[in-house]
């Protein structure tokens, strides 16, 4: 499939803006900048955004699509609701370490965090708790989660996602994502034994 030319312009913008973002931050990093960096004038960048801001955001949005995609494929891979799982945690805790220093540079520059955060998720937590969902309704259907209840299906997607949303925001602001990492195992056996045991 061809791509039009705004499609390509767009795409180019996204990506050198991904590039300075990370770099320089959202506060250092001018429309000019990224004109330069994408070899094109200021106007045609107004001519697509409103502002940097509006670029960043559908750069956060291009990545998260991206890492949703990646989710979803490697989830769809694995035969039992436990592998879907803990291939559902790991793709992501991966996904989060790689977008965290464009997170993290936003972060350090904007004192309400909160409101970043609700920004950058918007439109995702559903998607998230259906992933989630997917995998519960499964393992109810194969006896994993024998426990789990089909009314509780809701409640326990939305928390686990939420759960795990909080655990990367601390990670991320922390700067414990690595440890964490490293420690997937540990952290797989506790969300499992959990699930199980309900």
């Amino acid at each position: 499939m061809l791509l039009s030319k705004d499609e390509i312009i767009k795409a180019e913008v996204l990506q050198e803006a991904g590039k300075l973002f990370r770099h320089f931050g959202l506060n250092k990093t001018t429309m000019e900048d990224i004109a330069r960096a994408v070899g094109k004038g200021k106007s045609t960048l107004y001519y697509y955004y409103k502002s940097k801001e509006e670029i960043f955001d559908a750069v956060m949005k291009h990545e998260k699509d991206a890492i949703f995609k990646r989710i979803q494929d490697a989830v769809a891979l694995q035969p039992t609701a436990t592998a879907k799982m803990e291939a559902y945690v790991r793709v992501k805790f991966n996904e989060i370490s790689k977008i965290s220093v464009l997170y993290q540079a936003v972060v350090r520059e904007v004192q309400n965090c909160n409101e970043i955060e609700r920004n950058i998720r918007k439109g995702f937590d559903s998607v998230e708790t259906d992933i989630v969902k997917s995998i519960l309704q499964y393992g109810l259907v194969t006896g994993e989660f024998s426990r789990l209840k089909q009314s509780e299906l809701d409640l326990l997607a939305f928390t686990l996602v939420s759960s795990q949303r909080g655990v990367e925001i601390a990670a991320i602001l922390g700067n414990r994502l690595g440890e964490l990492e490293a420690q997937i195992d540990w952290y797989m056996e506790v969300l499992f034994n959990g699930i199980k045991n309900l």
